[in-house]
């Protein structure tokens, strides 16, 4: 069967028929194939990446509470391209080994067995795959409770206020999502270790200036002056190496060690006694961009400390409402810089 097409264009170039022939299938060895006898332009050198990306694709994960989901991700695959003669790496292949070996299996499973095929199909050393997707949790709110039920009455789960008023202990919930990354890598020259994966997380939270908050106070006391500290939306992008045959990290581990360490995460659930408790928080947890990591490094040393995880690397980004540049912070732990070197 033939598609038309645009039969104009056969006034103008007589050579050639433009009609699309369906039903026509081509043998492989009736092509023409570049990797054969290439052409290569430029330094016949080895390729530390070649791959595809983003690339739309539906993955499994498994929450901590042993639910799984599906999620929509942008997936990223590469190879190293290690011999200098090679043209390049199959791209549609590549796709297919994704498709095959993370689209209908749990992502830590699925990324192991695609980076471990994708090497051995296309022959070379290293293999890397980065998953990128939203994921879904809730947030309790900083004070609306929910509604008295009978069963808080029963099962005593209630709070008295001071006018005898009787509240549940139970809190509101809005949902929230999170920027996260799910990294693997694979390197067949490390045979006692060949994968190392990575959780990325960004967290989004409020900071309030230590210099203006002294300001603004000091304008307070001594003038009476209305004034106040300028606060910004931050985001600190936190990824850490884990090994998830030793130690599992779930993306809501690290969630909440960023809420216990940096509490001012922006809130879903605001009625006025929220938004009341949020200026309390601001003002109980002052933070230059330097303040916000020197605290996570500490928590996250702790983690490094119980075997949890191996490396980490926290930046973050202070959005100034007082200037127009932001205010950047980045530190990082790493237990052996020269065992790793060869990356």
């Amino acid at each position: 069967m033939k598609n038309k097409g645009i039969r104009d264009y056969e006034r103008k170039i007589k050579d050639e028929i433009f009609w699309y022939d369906e039903d026509f299938y081509p043998l492989d060895e009736e092509l023409p194939d570049p990797q054969i006898d290439p052409v290569i332009p430029g330094a016949r050198v080895p390729l530390q990446k070649v791959g595809i990306a983003p690339v739309d694709l539906p993955i499994k994960v498994l929450r901590r509470n042993g639910d799984v989901q599906v999620l929509q991700s942008r997936a990223s695959l590469y190879c190293s391209l290690d011999d200098p003669n090679v043209k390049g790496l199959n791209l549609s292949r590549l796709y297919l080994v994704m498709h095959e070996t993370i689209k209908d299996h749990l992502t830590i499973e699925g990324i192991k067995g695609a980076l471990k095929e994708m090497a051995e199909r296309q022959g070379v050393n290293n293999a890397y795959c980065k998953l990128r997707f939203k994921y879904p949790w809730t947030q309790p709110a900083l004070r609306t409770r929910m509604p008295l039920t009978e069963k808080d009455i029963e099962e005593e789960n209630y709070d008295v206020l001071p006018n005898g008023e009787k509240i549940s202990k139970r809190k509101f919930e809005g949902h929230i999502a999170y920027d996260v990354a799910l990294e693997g890598r694979y390197y067949s020259a490390n045979i006692e270790k060949p994968y190392k994966f990575y959780l990325t997380i960004k967290y989004v939270y409020s900071s309030t200036c230590p210099c203006s908050y002294e300001l603004a106070h000091d304008a307070k006391s001594k003038r009476k002056a209305a004034a106040n500290a300028h606060s910004q939306r931050s985001v600190m992008t936190t990824t850490v190496q884990f090994d998830p045959d030793q130690h599992m990290v779930w993306i809501e581990d690290l969630v909440e060690l960023h809420r216990e360490n940096i509490p001012t995460e922006v809130q879903i659930v605001v009625k006025r006694r929220d938004e009341q408790a949020f200026a309390e928080l601001n003002g109980a947890h002052l933070l230059f961009s330097e303040d916000a990591v020197r605290i996570m490094y500490r928590a996250l040393k702790e983690w490094i400390e119980e075997g949890k995880i191996e490396d980490f690397c926290v930046v973050t980004e202070h959005q100034e409402s007082l200037h127009p540049w932001n205010a950047i912070a980045v530190t990082w732990y790493r237990r052996d810089i020269m065992k790793d070197s060869y990356e």
